[in-house]
């Protein structure tokens, strides 16, 4: 189902059509900007957030030539589930049914960020012929081993998750995560949203995400991006590791920037993803 008009993005002349769908256990919601015969870049937020944080992307990608689908995931923003629980497969599923509603032909280029990085990459996995090439920004590998360490502080998490009343851990992670006051003020903003049961049911999920696959390669374009000053468990190392296994990965660290490097320096970001994209 279409929306009845379309808006116009951050300010810019971009127009964007809204779009609702209903899939297996959930309601979907999902914007679209750019001619239908335009090559197709799906962007999907990380965990918390909303399709929102990529305000800032739709412009340049739109002015580069794309057609651009960006969408709430399951438990976050607009969008519902009755399910329950939370896995990247079943989002990756989502994606797929997005991209089918949206006559976006494939390849397309998959941009993640956090989360959505790791949503891309189960998407990739089980379908590559109809990927591109991926731009990650902040996230970690799905398919890298893990240390026993590594494992025992995600279920840790879990547990210290919902020990943190809600009101202080939105605002901690919102100061963890962007380097700006826009930035931490949208991330506060979207978690408080999205609320503690939604919150806890992702977390859960995504601390499932990791399924270490020693053989395995990505043999699309990659580009992985990371703030410099992104503290968010491994991230930083995963990506440079990530990066050194794949033959065809470039590696960039965004300066000033933190987890969320694409509200803290979109501009940055925006640059070396046109550019990647139009080599």
């Amino acid at each position: 189902m279409t929306g009845p008009a379309s808006r116009t993005v951050a300010g810019s002349r971009v127009e964007e059509t809204a779009h609702s769908l209903e899939t297996s256990g959930a309601r979907l919601h999902y914007w679209t900007a750019g001619a239908a015969d335009r090559p197709g870049i799906a962007l999907t937020h990380g965990a918390g957030a909303d399709h929102r944080m990529f305000d800032p992307q739709i412009p340049a990608l739109v002015d580069a030539g794309y057609r651009t689908l960006r969408w709430d995931v399951r438990y976050h923003g607009a969008s519902a589930s009755g399910t329950g629980r939370f896995r990247t497969v079943h989002a990756a599923d989502d994606l797929a049914a997005l991209l089918d509603a949206a006559g976006m032909p494939r390849p397309v280029v998959l941009l993640g960020q956090s989360m959505g990085g790791n949503i891309a990459q189960e998407y990739l996995r089980r379908r590559p012929e109809e990927v591109s090439a991926l731009v990650v920004i902040g996230s970690t590998s799905s398919t890298l081993p893990i240390t026993r360490r590594e494992r025992r502080r995600l279920a840790l998490s879990r547990l210290l998750m919902r020990l943190v009343p809600f009101g202080r851990l939105t605002r901690s992670m919102a100061r963890a995560s962007a380097t700006t006051p826009e930035a931490r003020e949208y991330l506060r903003e979207a978690f408080t949203a999205n609320g503690r049961r939604s919150f806890l049911t992702t977390w859960y999920g995504m601390t499932r995400a990791i399924d270490p696959s020693p053989g395995y390669r990505v043999e699309k374009p990659e580009l992985l991006l990371c703030g410099e000053h992104d503290g968010t468990g491994n991230i930083r190392s995963a990506m440079e590791r990530w990066s050194e296994r794949d033959p065809h990965s470039e590696f960039h660290v965004i300066p000033g920037a933190g987890h969320v490097a694409n509200l803290d320096r979109p501009d940055e970001v925006n640059r070396l993803t046109v550019a990647f994209l139009k080599a």
